[in-house]
């Protein structure tokens, strides 16, 4: 019985009570001549046989209508009782449900990334994985923000705890992931964090935010691999619309736009794909797939060729920043992953 069915049966049977309600009143009113208050205090009394006395005495079909008012006000209480009480059961074991049914979703989960924290940074980090269809799981241990994660994300695939504890981690199967983002507002469940993670996982990529710039130090040390200072992104962010605002707009709107069908995307090249031993020429990527190599990063010494010549040889888990419309690079996902 899903939760539509439940709630129509819970309204059909409190419509059968207000209006036996109504029935009772009228019926009183009429057959014995009370006032509606009299009627309607008799009606409730009747209904719920609590045995108090009579409001006024009652004659021979005054008490025929109470009959009838109590056994069927006995029936349509049970249904309504019953009614709530499904309600709430079943809705306990759909969340039960859900909840199994999540989790698992998550241990069937490979080269995803965990979100530590559901706050503002990370509501805009999960609006940017999914336009990005990109797999992912949030911790996230206030039962309100949970709540209202749900709700902006109907799909989202969440675990309630605390990320500083191993046992959460494992349960978002960290074990398997490809990254960790924590946005904790507090450095030091960050720290803590970063080192549960990294032994969880050595080759984990995990990226972590820092509230006061001198903790970033420590969070490298801890394992991470990259941190971000908001506060200092943000200074040089203002700064840079003052000094060179036209790219900044362009920036935001290849990084932002959801209305934009040019997007700048990071490909990386896998031992296995075609491509690998193949000069750009060879590969024609902008022929097949429309896109502009904008740059590569060699995986070897991880340096960078802006603007990359067509004799430039394509080497495994060398990554390509790209620009072009979304369709188009999941075109080139496709020619990536072809075999050797």
């Amino acid at each position: 019985m899903n939760k539509d069915h439940l709630y129509l049966n819970f309204v059909f049977v409190a419509l059968i009570f207000m209006a036996l309600l109504a029935i009772g009143v009228i019926g009183f009113q009429l057959i014995e001549g009370w006032s509606w208050f009299d009627a309607l205090y008799m009606t409730i009394i009747s209904f719920s046989t609590v045995g108090f006395r009579e409001v006024h005495p009652l004659g021979h079909w005054g008490r025929i209508f109470t009959i009838f008012i109590i056994l069927f006000g006995l029936i349509v209480i049970a249904l309504l009782s019953a009614s709530i009480t499904t309600w709430f059961v079943s809705t306990q074991i759909l969340a039960r449900r859900k909840i199994q049914k999540m989790k698992k979703q998550i241990s069937k989960l490979r080269d995803h990334v965990i979100i530590c924290g559901g706050g503002e940074t990370a509501k805009t980090i999960i609006r940017e994985f999914i336009h990005t269809k990109k797999d992912f799981v949030v911790i996230e241990h206030k039962p309100e923000i949970v709540a209202e994660l749900n709700e902006l994300f109907p799909e989202l695939l969440i675990v309630e705890g605390d990320a500083t504890k191993d046992e959460i981690l494992e349960e978002a199967n960290v074990e398997k992931a490809h990254g960790l983002i924590t946005t904790m507002p507090v450095d030091a469940d960050n720290l803590f964090i970063v080192v549960s993670a990294r032994d969880l996982n050595p080759n984990l990529i995990i990226i972590s935010r820092a509230v006061d710039p001198h903790t970033q130090e420590k969070l490298y040390k801890a394992g991470a691999n990259y941190v971000i200072v908001p506060n200092v992104l943000e200074g040089m962010r203002m700064a840079s619309v003052i000094l060179r605002p036209t790219l900044i707009s362009f920036l935001e709107v290849m990084m932002t736009s959801t209305d934009l069908s040019l997007r700048l995307e990071e490909i990386n090249i896998p031992e296995d794909s075609s491509l690998v031993n193949r000069t750009l020429s060879e590969a024609k990527i902008p022929q097949r797939t429309g896109l502009i190599v904008i740059a590569l990063k060699r995986a070897k010494d991880s340096k960078w060729f802006f603007n990359p010549v067509s004799s430039t040889v394509l080497n495994k888990n060398d990554k390509l920043i790209v620009l072009g419309e979304s369709d188009r690079i999941e075109k080139l996902n496709e020619l990536i992953k072809e075999k050797i």
